[in-house]
């Protein structure tokens, strides 16, 4: 048991994280043109650049130039069964948000860096499993995910809640489809809503 001398001492809150890359220009370019990070500060002789988010959340992100021998990517292999683990076996150490998880997915399967799994959509968010160019494991989320938004969409488009069929209808779509299948659905919903 903590003495009531040191019992208030809390952490409350990150720093920073630091993640070793190989090629520090090209992780640049990934996680700030593909994954829409801000770089905040470079020293490319040192090796080392700082990145954050465009609106100031979360802790900034130290990308570390190293040498590949020198460092193991940022994977771990959970003992017991875990719902997030890559093809082989590997769980997620770092998770993201995004606020378009298809088209996010587009981008970086545009890079042809490894994607993983997904998209795969529940009813309260999606989400999809993929690596960056040094083989660190990553998921980005959007907590809503797409039936929310085709949801929304289309109550806004029929001026309306939709009714319980309608919702039981739309979640079977969106269970079923694929990524190309449901930007389509996206883009139908989004047309209804212009045309009204």
């Amino acid at each position: 048991m903590l003495s009531k001398k040191t019992n208030n001492a809390d952490v409350i809150g990150y720093c920073c994280m630091r993640i070793p890359v190989s090629d520090l220009k090209k992780s640049v370019d990934f996680y700030c043109n593909v994954l829409g990070y801000e770089l905040n500060s470079a020293d490319y002789e040192f090796g080392e650049a700082h990145i954050g988010l465009k609106n100031g959340n979360g802790p900034g992100i130290f990308l570390m130039e190293t040498n590949p021998d020198d460092f193991t990517q940022m994977k771990f292999n959970f003992p017991r069964s875990f719902f997030v683990t890559s093809s082989t076996g590997q769980v997620t150490m770092i998770e993201m948000l995004t606020n378009d998880l298809l088209s996010l997915h587009e981008k970086i399967k545009e890079t042809g860096v490894q994607i993983d799994k997904g998209p795969i959509f529940t009813k309260e968010f999606g989400y999809f499993t993929f690596f960056d160019p040094d083989g660190h494991f990553f998921r980005a989320v959007e907590e809503r995910g797409v039936y929310f938004e085709l949801k929304r969409r289309m109550s806004s488009a029929l001026k309306r809640d939709l009714s319980e069929h309608e919702q039981q209808l739309l979640w079977g779509l969106c269970e079923k489809t694929n990524v190309e299948q449901q930007r389509f659905l996206s883009s139908i919903i989004s047309e209804i809503k212009c045309s009204r």
